[in-house]
């Protein structure tokens, strides 16, 4: 069956050539149809398979998803709805703006999005857009390098239960970060001849914040109003996430059952054998161009290839996140005018520079220690731990989270201090 099906993949290109120009706008608008009807099919005929990856996709979701985000979720929703963010991010306008050309605010979804994981990032930075905190450039730079993979993952799961080394784990972290920074360089570069936003560093800091904070007293002060409101909406928002996991997580599956990833990554390896791209390599890499876990638990796997190579798909892979995250992203900055267009240019960059940094941070540290070397950590894999583990790391990193703002406001201010007393 698997056979037919690739079949029928392969001779759809070839009918869409023969096809006249002039038919190009009905084939459009049967794309969606054939494509429903096609994985219709495919559920049909490895039903076993589609199940067992809807557990899978239940499962992660339940026990590893929901503990992990909802925390980071209420609590921006609380912060955001009481002006906070607001307020402590003109402080941080000094850091912000000359380094990546977003208002103060744009730190707490960069430094949240950095600890917590996807897609927390894009959530934050899409009530900003929506509470004017943001432009619509501003939103997208911003978007393009804050929604990122957390530590929870990259360590627990990737470096702990998938490499079974430890140590690679801060390496592959300190990679994935430096990779998105730099991108936020990039596209805060690229935009300098934009005007500056209102929120632009300018006049007294310390009066803009306390006129902010005073401001403040004009959102609604029922607490019990709030949290309710914030409850419900990270409620529906991880419920949209967990669609996007169960869905993605039976197609990638049956993509695996029928062949069709074993093919591609078979007819794009006739052109890279020149520069020795091991096969088992170009099918992790694709798999984790539609979904993350999979594709890094694949990278892992590779025997025939390095050590390097290995770590650097799944770093690649972790940058890029796959098509599964892009859609929660989708989804959520549907409700604004934000383009989805910077932010896939930006974690397509991030996937390249992180494979540039982790492959020469392999080299580099390889010859000074032995990073397949075992030692004691105090973090569970986020695969195999619990309910209640899952929750507790999700709430340490958010106080990593929050304490990393409050050292970058102390920062800011200096900075400030010194720029005025020159």
């Amino acid at each position: 069956m698997k056979y037919i099906l690739l079949t029928f993949l392969a001779l759809i290109p070839i009918l869409l050539v023969r096809l006249k120009k002039s038919r190009v706008i009905y084939i459009k608008s049967l794309l969606l149809p054939a494509v429903c009807s096609l994985f219709i099919l495919c559920l049909m005929f490895f039903s076993e398979t589609a199940v067992n990856s809807a557990l899978k996709g239940v499962n992660l979701w339940l026990n590893v998803v929901f503990p992990s985000l909802f925390p980071f979720f209420v609590i921006s929703e609380l912060l955001n709805r009481t002006g906070m963010v607001k307020a402590f991010g003109i402080l941080l306008e000094p850091v912000m703006r000359p380094i990546f050309n977003v208002p103060g605010c744009g730190s707490f979804a960069f430094l949240m999005g950095v600890t917590s994981g996807y897609p927390v990032g894009a959530k934050i930075t899409a009530d900003m857009r929506a509470s004017r905190l943001l432009s619509k450039s501003e939103a997208e730079r911003l978007l393009a390098f804050s929604n990122n993979s957390g530590p929870l993952f990259i360590i627990g799961a990737v470096s702990v239960s998938m490499f079974n080394m430890p140590k690679l784990g801060l390496l592959l972290l300190v990679c994935h970060i430096a990779a998105c920074i730099t991108v936020g360089l990039i596209f805060g570069f690229r935009s300098r001849r934009e005007a500056a936003g209102p929120d632009a560093v300018q006049g007294n800091l310390f009066g803009r914040f306390k006129k902010e904070l005073l401001s403040g007293r004009n959102y609604n002060s029922n607490f019990g109003i709030m949290l309710g409101e914030a409850i419900r909406t990270s409620i529906m928002t991880i419920l949209a996430v967990g669609g996007f996991i169960i869905l993605f997580s039976v197609i990638i599956h049956l993509l695996l059952e029928t062949g069709f990833i074993s093919f591609i990554a078979y007819t794009v390896s006739i052109f890279t054998r020149r520069i020795g791209l091991d096969t088992d390599i170009l099918t992790s890499v694709l798999c984790g161009f539609f979904e993350i876990t999979t594709g890094t638990s694949m990278a892992s796997k590779a025997l025939n290839a390095s050590f390097a190579e290995r770590v650097a798909a799944a770093s690649m892979i972790i940058g890029w996140a796959g098509l599964s995250v892009h859609s929660q992203v989708l989804s959520i900055i549907s409700s604004t005018d934000i383009s989805i267009k910077p932010y896939l240019i930006g974690k397509g960059l991030q996937g390249i520079i992180s494979v540039i940094y982790t492959f020469t941070g392999v080299k580099i540290a390889s010859s000074f220690f032995d990073l397949s070397n075992p030692v004691f950590i105090n973090m569970s894999s986020q695969l195999g731990a619990s309910w209640y583990e899952n929750l507790y790391s999700s709430c340490q990193n958010l106080l990593i989270g929050l304490l990393t703002i409050s050292v970058c406001l102390i920062i800011s201010v200096i900075m400030y201090l010194i720029a005025k007393s020159k």
